[in-house]
């Protein structure tokens, strides 16, 4: 027998997700741009992913200082509205000494002895992935000046980033509190060493619905870092921002093009790339456009994907259909 109540919280939650056409939506709030291109705005996330000690606290420290100046730093500029001014800072990794450094790198770049009081940041490293998201929440309800909340990093709110169910139930949570919180949430992510994609099946979740997906590669002959844009849903592309340390001052230096060679498809593993191919092959796809998805996201050659592709099918785990578009198992 059906449960009752059960069908008329369904009843109850379908009038409210219906299409209403006497609404009409405020117009999309644009927290977050890079060279004045659409970023991220509220009620979204958007990703910064990189291997370890890339950079990433680097990029993240000069996004959060230019909330706390006029103008652009390093063309990364954080706009806060008027009903919006607190920024929340969650780092779920650093020691005592890493996080107070980081800290002091956004002083530096905004050039502050002192960071206003609608700046708070909170080291979380010792908490547990079900009480950091319970703190996140908690920050939100409390602080509905909030505009923008930054997890650095997002795999500590999991147990297992391998984990298919877990990793979706985390993507519905993040989507959750960036629209019932109307936020802009900046997460930071990392990467797989072999194919510099972002890691597991959260990685994978995390591309599908993320606003933008920032990559971020240290160039180790010449020692500087790299942020570009894997994809914007938003706008288009930007230039490619690069950064070098000169006497213990970060300058924006011009970006060197490198093509890259050497790679084999065969190189990835078979977690890798799998992974690999569920975040790009999600509906059905033909072979070029799949083709072109792999050149765009990992940096490499057409005959780098054509080989790709052809282990994919190989192993079972992208079909072809009676219309010549390709789609997984």
């Amino acid at each position: 027998m059906e449960n009752t109540d059960n069908n008329l919280q369904i009843t109850e939650l379908l009038a409210k997700r219906q299409y209403n056409p006497d609404y009409i939506p405020n117009k999309e709030d644009i927290i977050f741009s890079i060279q004045s291109r659409h970023t991220g705005s509220r009620s979204n996330f958007i990703t910064l992913s990189g291997l370890p000690k890339a950079g990433k606290s680097t990029f993240i420290s000069a996004i959060v200082a230019s909330a706390f100046v006029p103008y652009e730093i390093f063309g990364m500029k954080l706009h806060l509205p008027i009903n919006g001014k607190k920024i929340c800072y969650f780092d779920t990794e650093s020691s005592d000494f890493d996080f107070y450094r980081q800290i002091n790198k956004i002083k530096g770049f905004a050039e502050l002895t002192a960071l206003p009081d609608w700046f708070n940041a909170y080291q979380v490293r010792e908490d547990g992935s079900g009480t950091i998201r319970k703190m996140v929440e908690a920050y939100l309800s409390q602080n509905p000046d909030c505009s923008v909340i930054i997890i650095d990093g997002l795999l500590d709110l999991l147990v297992n980033y391998n984990d298919e169910r877990e990793s979706s139930l985390l993507t519905k949570w993040l989507k959750k509190i960036t629209k019932v919180y109307n936020v802009l949430l900046i997460t930071v992510l990392h990467q797989s060493k072999s194919n510099l994609s972002t890691t597991g099946h959260i990685g994978s979740a995390s591309d599908r619905f993320a606003q933008s997906t920032l990559d971020i590669v240290k160039d180790k002959e010449r020692n500087c870092y790299v942020l570009t844009s894997r994809f914007m849903r938003s706008d288009m592309d930007f230039e490619p921002i690069t950064l070098m340390n000169f006497n213990g001052v970060f300058q924006q230096v011009e970006t060197e093009v490198k093509k890259e060679s050497g790679k084999k498809a065969s190189d990835l593993s078979d977690l890798e790339s799998k992974t690999l191919c569920n975040t790009i092959v999600v509906v059905p796809t033909n072979y070029n456009d799949i083709s072109d998805e792999i050149i765009e996201r990992t940096a490499t050659s057409k005959a780098y994907a054509k080989n790709l592709i052809k282990i994919w099918i190989q192993k079972g785990w992208i079909l072809k259909g009676a219309d010549n578009k390709y789609f997984t198992r």
